[in-house]
């Protein structure tokens, strides 16, 4: 069995336990014979990521910890246009470090809206309706956390610390690919990485 070695670089408290959870549940799904090993995510804020050296400087640290992994950046778009935004901090990133393979993979809004791209396959999950209906579009849903907690009665709000990564684990990824273009770039990116350890063995 071969085995995939990925760092994640990301933004928000949540995302350090969600992501590498998503990142084990992805790749199996692309090639059962690829075995992830996924490092601890490195945090590091959105706003210092997409500033002049701030991506570089996170992905510095990120390879002094974890050498020889490829390091894998997820961030929100939060508005920005997300093709322009991945391209942007990817030439900054290759320019940066053009000794290290690097993916840059922007979440259409935010993360939380791959949940509601997947929002049938999360009926009762983590205190959501069992009527859940998804959103005609989820990516042009600009507050998704708000839309989750809107979702949960009894006075209960969505936690990115609580609940994202548990709604990770269970949200059908099949839906999420199907109904989300930022999520099909997450999977065409790691396919990529599946595709590149394939051409190395």
């Amino acid at each position: 069995m071969s085995i995939l070695r990925i760092a994640p670089l990301v933004e928000g408290n949540g995302e350090i336990q969600a992501v590498p959870l998503l990142l084990r549940r992805v790749i199996p799904a692309i090639n059962p014979s690829v075995s992830p090993q996924i490092a601890p995510a490195f945090r590091h804020p959105s706003g210092s990521i997409r500033k002049v050296g701030g991506l570089e400087r996170a992905i510095n640290a990120v390879t002094v910890l974890y050498p020889g992994h490829i390091i894998f950046v997820l961030i929100d778009s939060d508005g920005d246009c997300p093709g322009e935004l991945g391209m942007r901090l990817m030439n900054r990133a290759q320019v940066s470090r053009p000794d290290l393979h690097i993916s840059v993979v922007i979440a259409h809004q935010e993360y939380e809206c791959w949940f509601l791209a997947a929002a049938d396959s999360l009926r009762g999950k983590r205190g959501l309706r069992m009527n859940l209906i998804p959103p005609p579009d989820p990516e042009i849903v600009r507050d998704a956390k708000g839309w989750l907690s809107k979702q949960m009665p009894h006075r209960r709000r969505y936690s990115p610390t609580l609940d994202q990564a548990a709604l990770t684990a269970c949200m059908d990824l099949e839906q999420a690919r199907v109904r989300s273009r930022s999520f099909q770039k997450l999977w065409k990116e790691v396919e990529a990485l599946v595709a590149l350890l394939r051409n190395r063995d």
